[in-house]
């Protein structure tokens, strides 16, 4: 779990465009298995986009 949470972590602070240097990004991509990042960053836009239309949804009163 612990792998798990940290590739969150790295996905999470990438996308938000905050880590420090570039030195610290790197050392925390580092440790993660490229296939999880992918798969969390996938998970985490999808998510983002249903959340959009959802409220966009709502929006319309549909």
């Amino acid at each position: 779990m612990s792998n798990f949470l940290g590739s969150l972590r790295a996905v999470l602070w990438a996308a938000i465009g905050l880590g420090g240097r570039r030195a610290d990004a790197d050392k925390r991509v580092n440790h993660q298995s490229l296939p999880l990042l992918l798969a969390i960053a996938f998970v985490l836009v999808v998510g983002l986009i249903a959340g959009l239309v959802g409220v966009a949804h709502l929006a319309a009163g549909a």
